[in-house]
């Protein structure tokens, strides 16, 4: 007699298979721009595609499937229209995921993903393998995929944002160091929040090279020296915090140490390194952690090496590059703040 399995067990794993479907279909709605056209009015597939320039009979029944998923709202009229998901769609929308939809699923991290089969072979080396070069090289020679890497930074780094002002107190943070800040959006927020403090922002010169907006929103343009390099060659010296966000999880050990080495070599002994980044669960089990192990998939195929990493593993790359890890905050987000001191 065959083996019964219980319904929701096969439930489950068609849900996963059928994330990549999902994923794809909010893709095309992103690309279209459609929640920035139902923003005016709702509109059925016909006047959709006509503003869109798709396929009337193919987009609509993207969208109905995205309205199955609870991404949009279709009326008994056949009127599509937003609800408070899909208004997070809308380009001009406060916190927007649009750039961050672009850059989750687009072409680039499609094309990464779709060997993981082979990257898990090879252990590595997943973007290197499929588009001829590591990620921050293709992102240096193909501007237009590298500003949707940095719009999609700045949406999600909002969140992130709030949730290290509302667990951290910077105001006696002295000189901040935002070592790989990118375009600026947690150093100047930082900084608007505290007035008498300075920052240097520091990243590679393509990057920061498109920060003065970000810092000038926040009215922190005078307060900031702007400084383009190489982390793995050296940093800014005199700081007195230092802030590594979201950076050590896109390498491999001997690459993130070089990395904190080169820190340490520009700290004194009373400074202070937080590095701001997810922290792994020591085991895989159901629940919140999946996103975890997921993201770090996202590194397994798209870096150099790079990986989420537990606590102990913090701890060890610390103390390889002459680090104490102090003490671990817990934030209202996903993530954490390592403390780690000179030793």
């Amino acid at each position: 007699m065959p083996v019964q399995f219980p319904a929701q067990a096969a439930a489950a794993l068609r849900q996963i298979a059928n994330g990549m479907r999902a994923s794809q279909a909010l893709y095309v709605a992103a690309k279209l721009n459609v929640a920035d056209h139902l923003t005016r009015k709702p509109m059925n597939g016909f006047e959709l595609a006509a503003v869109t320039g798709a396929d009337s009979a193919a987009l609509h029944r993207v969208m109905r499937a995205l309205c199955a998923l609870d991404v949009f709202t279709e009326s008994s009229t056949g009127q599509f229209s937003l609800n408070s998901t899909s208004e997070l769609l809308r380009s001009d929308a406060p916190g927007s995921l649009r750039a961050a939809i672009l850059f989750l699923v687009g072409e680039v991290r499609w094309r990464c993903w779709s060997d993981l089969v082979g990257t898990v072979r090879a252990g590595g080396g997943g973007a290197e393998r499929v588009l001829g070069m590591g990620l921050f090289d293709f992102y240096a020679a193909h501007p237009e995929e590298s500003a949707i890497h940095d719009q999609a930074m700045r949406s999600l780094s909002s969140a992130r944002v709030a949730a290290v002002l509302g667990t951290m107190d910077f105001s006696q943070a002295g000189v901040i160091v935002d070592v790989g800040g990118g375009t600026g959006e947690l150093l100047a927020a930082i900084l608007a929040g505290s007035p008498a403090l300075r920052g240097v922002l520091f990243d590679l010169p393509h990057v920061v090279a498109h920060a003065s907006p970000v810092l000038s929103a926040k009215g922190v343009t005078d307060r900031v020296q702007v400084v383009g390099g190489s982390f793995f060659d050296s940093v800014p010296s005199n700081g007195n915090t230092y802030l590594l966000s979201n950076i050590i999880h896109d390498w491999d050990d001997a690459r993130a140490i070089t990395i904190l080495r080169s820190c340490r070599k520009a700290m004194q002994s009373a400074d202070k390194l937080l590095i701001i980044e997810r922290e792994l669960p020591e085991l895989g089990q159901p629940g919140r952690s999946a996103e975890a192990f997921l993201v770090d998939l996202e590194m397994l195929a798209t870096t150099p090496g790079g990986r989420e990493r537990t606590g102990d593993e913090f701890r060890g790359l610390l103390s390889d590059a002459d680090f104490e890890l102090v003490k671990t905050i817990p934030t209202s987000s996903p993530i954490s703040i390592f403390e780690a001191h000179p030793v």
